[in-house]
């Protein structure tokens, strides 16, 4: 399967998962709004929520995937990752249970007594989790090896589904999404299991050290750039004056925002790792073409949140204890956040590119550039404009960061002409769809605006793109 084919699996397995998210989403804003209840959900999930981001889209994947693929003894060096690292985290989990205030100095160290004591509550609760995220991560690695990607990417409904069950028991509050998440997490894990049944598995420690040669720059790549998300929060903790809503503005708008830059981002890029590291001589070739599919997908879709996020933040979550005020100012949000999405995306596809042939020093150097200029950003105009500003410093740093590692690659020539008709039909799409969503008011009308700018988007790709098209319409 081509780059493109694959990501487009794996695509319309994410977005299956990420329409159950958003109905989880519609249930918490409209349950809980903007309110500090809501901010303390959201600061205890962000603990696993960065250990995902390291062992399910980072540094676990980018080093497990090319040193088992080309592993002659998988299943001792399967059972040497699975022991070092299930110690490792059972020993951060008893940490965060017996002293969960550690959730709080990272990541909301401006909330108020209430919230605070809300969150060490829940964050002992969701502790656990990271185990099993930990351990879903590897088997989702393991398929990824061996070409599989749709029902890997699919297991994520499950959580959603999860979450949403307990959000509808009554009578249970806050609690209910908490323990929710971490139910879910367990059962997604049992449903990827599959894969560890392959393998003779035992307690050894024979090539930890060969991977941790290779995860540790990975690891501290990821864990420098999760210092934009621990500064991200605590800025806006302080801006709303310990009243709460700051973190829930970013967590809602977020969620939009990761829509695309996950079915389609991080799609191309989970691809792209697995195809150069089975076939590394063509690796311009294959980085070229996943840089045009990410930029394809993403392009339009930064465009269409910018022009539809006031009626979409509406339509989806504008609902009980949600307001207009949070609507606008969600938008807002969203709108800053989607200027950097395809530059997040191209970065991301460029760093699994250099990850596939175990270069880890520059993705490592790029994602210090971006935290430094994040901080420093986030200091300068997220506390002054809070949730806006901090998401367009995340936006400004992704554009930096992306610049960073185009200059480090020896030939820069990875653009191909199809950009410019991409740029074209985005731009052709944003304008025809601004003016064709101020037909109505009606908040449905934001799915018609919606459809009616994919329709734009899809014509003129045709046009643009039809010798592309009648290709990949030929395979099999």
């Amino acid at each position: 399967m081509s780059v493109l084919t694959s990501s487009l699996a794996f695509a319309i397995a994410t977005f299956l998962s990420r329409i159950l998210g958003l109905v989880r989403d519609m249930l918490m804003a409209s349950k809980f709004g903007t309110s500090w209840q809501a901010d303390a959900y959201f600061v205890a999930i962000l603990f696993p929520f960065f250990l995902r981001r390291v062992f399910g889209e980072g540094a676990m994947t980018s080093a497990f995937v090319p040193l088992y693929s080309e592993s002659e003894d998988k299943d001792e060096f399967l059972s040497s990752v699975l022991t070092g690292f299930t110690l490792i985290l059972l020993i951060i989990v008893t940490a965060v249970m017996i002293y969960p205030d550690i959730v709080i100095y990272l990541f909301s160290s401006g909330a108020s007594d209430q919230e605070k004591a809300l969150i060490r509550e829940l964050a002992r609760i969701t502790a656990p989790s990271i185990l099993f995220i930990f351990w879903w991560a590897i088997t989702y690695s393991i398929e990824n090896t061996r070409g599989k990607f749709f029902y890997p990417a699919l297991t994520p409904i499950i959580p959603n589904i999860v979450l949403i069950i307990a959000m509808s028991l009554p009578g249970v509050g806050i609690y209910a999404p908490t323990w929710g998440f971490l139910i879910g997490e367990a059962i997604a894990f049992l449903a990827l299991a599959y894969p560890l049944r392959r393998h003779k598995l035992k307690i050894s420690f024979k090539y930890l050290g060969e991977f941790l040669k290779y995860f540790w720059p990975g690891f501290l790549a990821m864990s420098i750039s999760q210092i934009n998300s621990i500064v991200d929060t605590n800025v806006v903790s302080y801006y709303s004056g310990g009243q709460g809503g700051g973190v829930s503005y970013l967590q809602y708008a977020s969620r939009f925002y990761m829509l695309p830059y996950g079915l389609f981002g991080v799609a191309v890029a989970t691809v792209i790792l697995s195809t150069i590291s089975n076939d590394r001589e063509n690796y311009q070739s294959h980085l070229r073409n996943g840089i045009t599919s990410t930029l394809f997908f993403t392009l339009p879709a930064a465009v269409g949140l910018v022009v539809l996020s006031v009626p979409i933040i509406r339509l989806f979550y504008q609902y009980g204890q949600f307001t207009a005020k949070d609507t606008e100012m969600t938008a807002k949000v969203l709108s800053a956040y989607v200027v950097g999405l395809p530059f997040y995306g191209v970065y991301s596809t460029m760093t699994r590119a250099r990850h596939a042939v175990k270069d880890m020093k520059n993705p490592l150097k790029a994602t210090t550039v971006v935290a430094i200029v994040n901080v420093i950003l986030d200091l300068l105009v997220g506390l002054k404009y809070g949730p806006i500003g901090v998401a367009l410093a995340t936006s400004v740093a992704g554009i930096i960061g992306f610049l960073y590692l185009l200059f480090r690659e020896k030939k820069r020539n990875l653009f191909e002409k199809d950009i410019i008709y991409i740029f074209i039909s985005s731009v052709i799409m944003g304008i025809s769809t601004y003016f064709f969503s101020q037909i109505s008011a009606r908040r449905i009308w934001a799915i018609v605006s919606t459809c009616f700018g994919a329709v734009v988007y899809l014509l003129f790709s045709a046009i643009f793109f039809k010798d592309r098209l009648k290709t990949f319409l030929k395979r099999r």
